[in-house]
């Protein structure tokens, strides 16, 4: 239908198929439909027009001079849509079958590769190529579509973006050389102490930086940055200053959680994704692995 004299696809589909077939009826049988719905489609559309596409007569059905210079603009809109459904297809059903997720140094292709394993398991027609990012490259890559997946934490927000948490680690805290370390440590006791952090690469200084904003306490941070976790153990261990790490990341340093009132302080993972740009059917069946599986695969309560 028209509406408010809008030309829709229906009607321009309608009029290729009555200008190939000669009929209304003939074009409502190809096209499914009955034929008033045929002329009245077409009735609208010679009314958004102002001009008759048709010359109806009880024995023809012919173009009329406006309906001849129209036709060839329909057509060429009905083949751009037929170009756009196939490329559409395509895009869900691509012959090679890729997910490229980026990932941050945090996470590690490894720990990753356990999460993903039952899927990979499941769908052996589908290769997972991993790509190490620095936080900014992860986003940009995700905005550029030179990834399909991003793995990280504290990644942007916005509206075409979905997100699934992967799993939350424990932060502690690595005191420096001589500082006895309790059972766990907060905010406060580590904002008397110089902190040496990395250089945001990995998004764990940003999201340390966060915390202390977040409890309006300082952050004493040391100048110099370190290239790897193992640095910043070395470097408390030096006595430059304590580090916070994730648990998972702690090779041998002395160490106590983190913790607020509330508990522990958790530092999330998230998958991040387009949504407007994550069509093909693996991909959403890779996204509902990641809503369902994961999680249980998290908290052991399926097996992998």
């Amino acid at each position: 239908m028209a509406i408010n004299g809008t030309i829709t696809i229906p009607m321009l589909r309608y009029v290729a198929a009555v200008a190939a077939r000669g009929s209304f009826s003939a074009a409502a049988r190809e096209c499914g439909v009955s034929q008033p719905t045929v002329s009245n489609a077409i009735g609208l559309l010679e009314e958004a027009l102002g001009a008759r596409v048709f010359e109806r007569t009880t024995r023809t059905l012919t173009l009329t001079p406006a309906g001849e210079r129209l036709l060839p603009m329909v057509q060429g809109v009905m083949s751009a849509l037929a170009d756009l459904e196939r490329e559409a297809g395509a895009l869900k059903r691509p012959k090679r079958k890729l997910l490229r997720i980026g990932f941050s140094q945090l996470l590690g292709a490894q720990r990753l590769g356990l999460l993903f394993e039952p899927f990979v398991r499941q769908h052996p027609d589908v290769e997972i190529i991993y790509k190490e990012c620095s936080q900014g490259d992860m986003e940009g890559r995700l905005d550029e579509s030179t990834v399909d997946i991003v793995c990280g934490t504290g990644l942007g927000r916005a509206r075409n973006r979905a997100r699934q948490t992967l799993y939350e680690d424990a932060l502690h805290w690595v005191p420096p050389s001589g500082v006895t370390v309790g059972s766990h440590a907060s905010l406060r006791d580590v904002a008397s102490r110089r902190v040496v952090l990395t250089d945001g690469s990995c998004g764990l200084a940003p999201a340390v930086r966060e915390l202390f904003a977040q409890a309006r306490l300082p952050l004493d941070e040391y100048a110099g940055h370190a290239r790897s976790y193992a640095a910043l153990e070395e470097w408390a261990e030096l006595g430059i200053g304590g580090a916070i790490l994730p648990a998972s990341h702690i090779r041998k340093a002395h160490s106590a959680p983190l913790r607020r009132e509330k508990g522990p302080i958790l530092l999330r993972y998230e998958a991040v994704w387009r949504k407007d740009l994550l069509v093909a059917l693996h991909a959403k069946a890779f996204v509902g692995y990641l809503r369902t599986v994961v999680p249980r695969l998290v908290h052991g309560t399926t097996r992998s």
